[in-house]
């Protein structure tokens, strides 16, 4: 999955930071190279999604993410977002859906 979403959005024209295997490692590269924007999964191996959500934010208040998951529940979208993520968008993904919602969060402020 991480291969096919750096496909579209390189081929949409935006560079990749970084790529994680799991919540430490993302945790790990975030502050490295402190991306302007963050794809996470809810399930991953070691730390889930929003463990590494809260993390990320509790170290970059100001870190933009989205949740990608197949985990389609309303409670799972509503934790995410209030939990400070900044959209959700449900796998399988369309890539209009997806490119319009990672410009909508790299557009705020």
């Amino acid at each position: 999955m991480r291969t096919i979403l750096a496909n579209l959005i390189t081929d949409e024209g935006h560079d990749i930071a970084a790529e994680a295997e799991d919540g430490y490692q993302g945790i790990f590269k975030y502050t490295n190279t402190r991306p302007d924007l963050v794809l996470l999964d809810i399930i991953m191996p070691k730390m889930d999604g929003i463990m590494t959500l809260k993390t990320l934010l509790g170290y970059d208040p100001y870190a933009k993410v989205i949740i990608v998951s197949s985990i389609q529940s309303m409670k799972m979208v509503k934790l995410a977002i209030n939990c400070g993520a900044k959209g959700y968008v449900f796998k399988p993904f369309q890539r209009t859906r997806l490119m319009e919602e990672i410009n909508r969060v790299l557009s705020l402020p």
